[in-house]
């Protein structure tokens, strides 16, 4: 059996609209690439993928399978439902999951998502896995200078050919965006006992701005949903995660705004409006202040 077949065997996708109007599986995993003939899983070989438009409300189901995918959130929303838990994949979120181990289902409730999403085996994942917090799947933030989009957008301009050569730069590729995102989770994974020190609503307020970076808030607002005054909002914000509440609200949303410029085609003030910030020279004045460079320089400077 064809790993396109086995792909579709697996896979389900249920919405209101109907069956007659909805893609066929092959149009959710991409381009199916062509294996060759010696390809025996000793290196790392991409076997679907591309980018993904979804413009209506749906629900997509996947039962065990014996690959790896990667799932990149360029705009829009989802959100993943795995082992009991439902976890949101908004802008610049990156899911590594080893599918042979569970079933797992994603959804579109605001009927808007644009992700790219590859599918892969081979190589040595499991020992680069072993070495981190792995289990079935891992959920990061692609923030500051991270090489993923770059990388992930060389992964969709390539050839999904048999030619060794177009193999070998998958290879690497794919091993760029992996040992990145492990290595990023061995940084930053703060031990336990730093967790338990902060407040319950500090982790409930770091939460909310991370996983909704874009949407208006204010000090006010954060004083009100806390019943706290500004003034220990602030000073225990800033203890705990480094920033006070809104630099680091807007640190979010300067990271976001990165990987819209580096990612998409938008314009700038399109980015800035998506991002949070309804002043453009606003947006502007504090990515120069955080990058170093205005929007348009920083992604002429970076995709050249």
């Amino acid at each position: 059996m064809t790993f396109r077949e086995q792909y579709e065997n697996t896979f389900t996708v249920t919405a209101d609209t109907p069956p007659e109007n909805l893609p066929d599986a092959s149009y959710f995993a991409g381009v199916f690439y062509d294996l060759p003939e010696f390809f025996n899983e000793q290196i790392p070989t991409v076997l679907c993928g591309g980018s993904v438009r979804i413009n209506e409300a749906l629900s997509l189901s996947y039962a065990p399978l014996d690959c790896r995918m990667l799932l990149y959130t360029l705009e829009g929303e989802g959100s993943l439902l795995i082992e009991g838990q439902r976890r949101p994949l908004n802008v610049g979120t990156l899911l590594y999951l080893d599918r042979s181990k569970c079933s797992f289902s994603m959804h579109v409730e605001m009927g808007f998502w644009h992700f790219i999403v590859f599918s892969f085996r081979g190589g040595h994942f499991p020992v680069y896995e072993s070495m981190a917090a792995f289990d079935t799947f891992l959920l990061a933030q692609v923030v500051g200078h991270s090489s993923v989009p770059r990388n992930l957008k060389q992964l969709l301009s390539g050839d999904p050919g048999a030619a060794l050569a177009n193999k070998l730069q998958n290879a690497g590729l794919l091993t760029a965006i992996v040992t990145e995102l492990l290595a990023k989770t061995l940084d930053h994974e703060p031990p336990e006992e730093a967790q338990k020190k902060y407040a319950p609503y500090l982790r409930e307020l770091k939460h909310y701005m991370d996983s909704h970076p874009n949407r208006p808030l204010k000090l006010e607002d954060l004083a009100r949903h806390s019943h706290m005054s500004k003034y220990r909002i602030c000073h225990e914000f800033s203890d705990a995660f480094g920033l006070p509440p809104i630099k680091y609200l807007n640190k979010r949303r300067m990271e976001s705004a990165e990987n819209l410029l580096l990612s998409t085609e938008k314009k700038v003030h399109e980015i800035a409006l998506e991002t949070g910030f309804e002043n453009t020279n606003h947006f502007i004045r504090l990515f120069k202040k955080e990058y170093g460079s205005t929007p348009q320089a920083y992604r002429e400077t970076h995709q050249s």
